[in-house]
């Protein structure tokens, strides 16, 4: 019974570890790429529509590869991409239904999987951020959000933080509770006696 207890307390302090560790590196990654964290070279998006469905989930975090030669892309393949039609610098993720042209005319007709017709205009390759790279993970989206808040960055930063805290404190107490010096003394030397190597 000891010995299971002891190893969920270490799964815990592992558990809170990582959680910390992640929230660093969502933090530390979003401020160095100017908003979304990177992993394995692999911008991490979120699915904030159901336009991908039911390939790719609302509240997805999806894998985006930057691709250097833009006409390696084929029709079929998945690809983020600024919006050609909204200032706003707008995401989209979308499968490529039709690729013209090359060079510096290079483009791209778009499709949602989910939409019924095609996207309403070509989307010009300087616009392609990168290629989906299979990496799909549900739901994790609203987390990743969460994390990127001020108010996640600092929740998640604290909470792991205080429960390691208060974990470990425990642990202390519980090892001081039944710590004796003088028995510990009497039981490795019962004469009490200075031993010399």
């Amino acid at each position: 019974m000891k010995m299971v207890l002891r190893i969920f307390s270490k799964l815990i302090t592992l558990s809170l570890v990582v959680i910390l560790l992640i929230s660093l590196y969502v933090m530390v990654s979003s401020r160095i790429t100017g908003g979304q964290p990177s992993i394995m070279g692999n911008q991490l998006m979120l699915v904030l529509s159901g336009s991908m469905e039911p390939n790719i989930q609302t509240g997805s975090v999806v894998g985006i590869k930057p691709i250097e030669n833009l006409s390696l892309l084929n029709k079929g393949d998945i690809i983020t991409f600024y919006s050609p039609i909204h200032e706003d610098k707008r995401i989209i993720t979308h499968r490529i239904k039709e690729v013209r042209g090359q060079g510096d005319f290079l483009e791209f007709i778009t499709q949602g999987d989910n939409n019924p017709a095609q996207d309403p205009m070509p989307v010009p390759a300087h616009n392609v951020i990168g290629k989906f790279s299979g990496i799909d993970i549900p739901y994790a989206g609203y987390i990743l959000k969460f994390l990127q808040s001020k108010k996640g960055i600092a929740l998640s930063l604290i909470i792991p933080s205080i429960l390691i805290i208060i974990y470990n404190s425990f642990v202390l107490w519980r090892i001081f509770r039944v710590w004796d010096p003088s028995n510990q003394v009497t039981k490795e030397n019962p004469n009490n006696q200075l031993q010399l190597p």
